[in-house]
């Protein structure tokens, strides 16, 4: 009982309190709630690098992605032989995508080469281009 009149007493204490601790009250209760709902950045995202895509000292960025993709799309069963072409920004962002490949009028096969490349390096997929190598 004791703590039900208590509580009470608090909130009719609230209700008596002056106009200008009210106004105090609730910019204090605003401000803690943007506290609250502020975003926190992740410190548990990593990066994870393989390869020597990175440590290439000649500059040859293109050429070397190139190659690192040429080696996992030619491991892939129907791609058959396999060459890569990359276009890239003087960022080193890469913004188009040539494959050419045995195994490329498959049209299964195209696609999941063109959903590969997508994932793996963020190229629209209307950049890419995949085709079938001649004979």
């Amino acid at each position: 009982m004791e703590e039900g009149r208590k509580s009470a007493s608090f909130f009719t204490d609230m209700l008596n309190k002056t106009k200008r601790d009210k106004i105090f009250i609730v910019i204090l209760a605003g401000v803690l709630m943007m506290v609250i709902a502020m975003p926190t950045k992740s410190s548990s995202t990593q990066t994870v690098t393989t390869g020597s895509i990175y440590s290439d000292s000649s500059g040859d960025y293109d050429q070397t992605l190139g190659k690192e993709l040429e080696e996992m799309l030619g491991n892939i069963e129907g791609v058959g032989e396999v060459k890569v072409l990359l276009k890239t920004s003087d960022e080193r962002e890469v913004t188009g995508v040539m494959v050419v490949c045995e195994g490329g009028d498959d049209k299964n096969l195209v696609a999941y080469i063109t959903d590969a490349i997508n994932g793996l390096l963020g190229v629209p997929v209307h950049k890419i281009k995949v085709m079938k190598m001649s004979e």
